[in-house]
């Protein structure tokens, strides 16, 4: 009897095992330039592809963005671990707002990169984890050349900036809520960096959905604790509410308020600090 006991189950695992075995293997499957990307990227978070402006609420400013940040390839190995590919350009400039419609430019950053995703799915809550590795560079431009005086403004002289970097993020998803981790790891920089380690973390939420008008109330915030100018620690926050129309899972886009306290995004201002309020108008590609 008991022998029989044991043949009856060694018969069932195997089957479950074989069943398990080829459904992952009928589900396996690879995607080339899929028009989606696997990691929810964190809107709040400024060196994110978006492709829009910014209105400076507080000075006579706007920065303009161009950018875009696509998956290349996805291989599925079953139904819930999926690995992709994809590469990210990123531009943003710093322009006032002067009569006649003329937008001088005092600064232009570029930023380029490709990454690696995995995201695991479950029944309650996903992980996805993106490594990225990315360079920064910026350039002062004749928006900042007071040409009455000769002069650049402020004396900002135009300088030599350069940042190659590698960043891990790991995402936790929960229904319409996203929490996020980062470490970056500054490898080579111009000018050198005092400590080349950045650490944060964030959260973005849907709060209500209008599914009539495709349209969703979100909300988040970015935080990244720095050391790069001092010994001790120091925060860049960005805090992010307002609108998303159409599906945030693919091209869209988004109408929102913005605060941000702390250093500044554009390299050739690196070592300023800044606090400013935005109205951000965004398409994420």
């Amino acid at each position: 009897m008991k022998e029989k006991f044991l043949f009856l189950v060694l018969i069932f695992s195997v089957e479950a095992y074989s069943q398990i075995y080829l459904s992952n293997r009928i589900y396996s499957k690879t995607i080339l330039f899929p028009d989606y990307r696997i990691f929810p990227s964190n809107f709040s978070d400024p060196m994110e592809a978006k492709t829009g402006t910014q209105f400076f609420l507080d000075s006579k400013s706007l920065e303009l963005n161009i950018g875009a940040s696509r998956d290349l390839i996805h291989h599925q190995f079953n139904w819930t671990n999926t690995l992709g590919f994809g590469v990210e350009f990123f531009n943003w400039s710093l322009l006032n707002r002067e009569k006649q419609f003329r937008f001088p430019v005092r600064a232009v950053d570029y930023f380029f990169g490709g990454y690696f995703v995995f995201y695991h799915k479950s029944r309650k809550l996903d992980w996805a984890n993106r490594f990225r590795v990315s360079h920064i560079s910026t350039h002062l431009v004749d928006g900042s050349f007071d040409k009455s005086q000769n002069q650049w403004i402020n004396n900002q002289q135009p300088f030599t900036y350069s940042r190659e970097f590698v960043q891990w993020t790991s995402a936790f998803v929960y229904r319409n809520i996203n929490l996020y981790f980062d470490v970056i790891y500054l490898f080579h920089s111009i000018p050198e960096w005092k400590y080349n380690t950045i650490t944060g973390f964030g959260t973005e939420a849907i709060i209500i959905g209008f599914p009539e008008l495709h349209t969703k109330l979100f909300t988040g915030f970015d935080l990244k604790f720095q050391r790069l100018q001092s010994d001790k620690f120091e925060a860049n926050k960005n805090f992010s509410a307002g609108f998303i129309i159409g599906n945030e899972n693919t091209s869209h886009l988004r109408l929102a308020y913005q605060y941000y306290n702390g250093y500044n995004i554009n390299g050739q201002f690196y070592s300023e600090k800044f606090q400013q309020s935005f109205i951000n108008l965004s398409i994420v590609i």
